[in-house]
């Protein structure tokens, strides 16, 4: 539910808020002692044209022992995008700048509604591209971006008498989960300005301490990304009482900068999107009236060079094993390579199963193992692909 922290005021820009899965959506940005949620009592006072918004979702649901799926935040991601898009649309706000602060697993949720919302160029669902156009900036307090030890998956949590859900093993270091939300978002990163904020106190649990999320995690070597460490724990670092907590002042001048040049961005960036969109919807048209030609070379005549490169996002996970069969049913299905009259027609073959169950790796893992099928090979003094 998305929740106006603000109201009555003239707004140009918004500000979201996303909490992580160890707080909800009032106590991550409340200070305990004092009772202040800074996103209302401190912020506005100083970006007074700011419409702030919290989002809160069910983080119980990813945390919970015995439940939560490894891609179970692809159904909050998606259901940000389309409560916020009702949301701006019915205060008048579709096209305001936005900017996001997240903390911990709310970054994640960020970054994976952000992907989803740029692939939606769709004419019917078109208006949820909205959030991705808009977006100019992201603040992310502690967020998991290379994933957690293992340690912090044995940190005592209430109701945890079962052991740590799906999802919380999806959050360990090198998870499947991790590398496809960052393989998705990378590419998107280079049209916001990121700031990457790091704990930099241990909590404390029972006997041990230890950072929730470390340096190494919250603020990876990403080019032209701004960080900065707080002196705070993962928790308090999201919590402030008055406008002298240095912490505060970091985070507060990034976002005045931000909103100084969202604006005069974002405009242009509807500007460009609205003639690229067109520009599709033309060609779109003009491939449908063209009668298709069907492409045929002699027996006699060698196809012309294509497909002369071979390149994936990454490669499979080290501990893959079996699915030999799926991968024979699969080569077989696609049949040989390079026929001439390939040209005429993509082959598709329709992969599927439940959320973790290896669908990346089993095509990652493919495509190495078959990768000389598709490699130019010598022959007669010339090149058949």
């Amino acid at each position: 539910m998305t929740q106006c922290l603000n109201v009555q005021r003239l707004t140009f820009y918004s500000i979201i808020a996303i909490h992580g899965v160890y707080e909800d959506g009032l106590k991550t940005w409340t200070d305990s002692a004092s009772g202040t949620l800074w996103l209302r009592d401190l912020l506005p006072r100083r970006l007074c044209n700011a419409r702030v918004l919290l989002y809160s979702y069910k983080a119980e649901v990813l945390a919970s022992p015995g439940e939560g799926s490894a891609d179970g935040i692809l159904t909050h991601a998606t259901s940000l995008v389309a409560e916020l898009c009702a949301n701006r649309q019915l205060d008048n706000a579709f096209h305001r700048p936005i900017i996001f602060i997240c903390h911990g697993v709310g970054g994640l949720l960020a970054k994976r509604a952000l992907a989803y919302s740029s692939s939606r160029r769709h004419k019917s669902v078109e208006h949820l591209r909205s959030i991705y156009i808009s977006t100019y900036g992201i603040l992310f307090l502690g967020t998991p971006h290379n994933g957690i030890n293992k340690e912090v998956l044995l940190l005592p949590q209430e109701n945890q008498s079962q052991g740590p859900s799906q999802f919380m093993f999806s959050l360990l270091k090198g998870s499947e989960m991790l590398n496809e939300i960052n393989d998705q978002f990378v590419p998107l990163m280079k049209r916001f300005s990121v700031y990457n904020f790091w704990e930099e106190l241990q909590t404390q649990s029972r006997d041990q301490k230890i950072y929730i999320v470390d340096q190494d995690s919250a603020a990876p070597p990403w080019d032209y990304v701004e960080k900065c460490g707080l002196v705070a724990t993962h928790s308090t670092m999201t919590k402030f009482n008055s406008e002298s907590d240095h912490r505060y002042r970091t985070i507060l001048e990034a976002l005045s900068r931000y909103v100084k040049h969202a604006p005069t961005l974002i405009q242009s960036r509807w500007d460009n999107d609205i003639q690229s969109i067109s520009q599709e919807r033309q060609q779109e048209v003009q491939e449908l009236l063209q009668p298709q030609v069907q492409f045929l070379l002699p027996d006699d005549v060698a196809p012309i060079h294509y497909n002369e490169w071979c390149l994936v996002p990454r490669s499979p996970s080290a501990y893959f094993t079996g699915r030999q069969k799926h991968a024979n049913d699969v080569k077989e299905m696609l049949g040989s390579i390079r026929k001439h009259d390939d040209r005429k027609r993509n082959k598709i073959i329709v992969l599927y199963g439940l959320g973790g169950s290896g669908k990346t790796q089993f095509c990652l893992k493919y495509v190495e193992d078959n990768k000389s099928r598709y490699e130019p090979q010598a022959s007669a003094g010339s090149s058949v692909y």
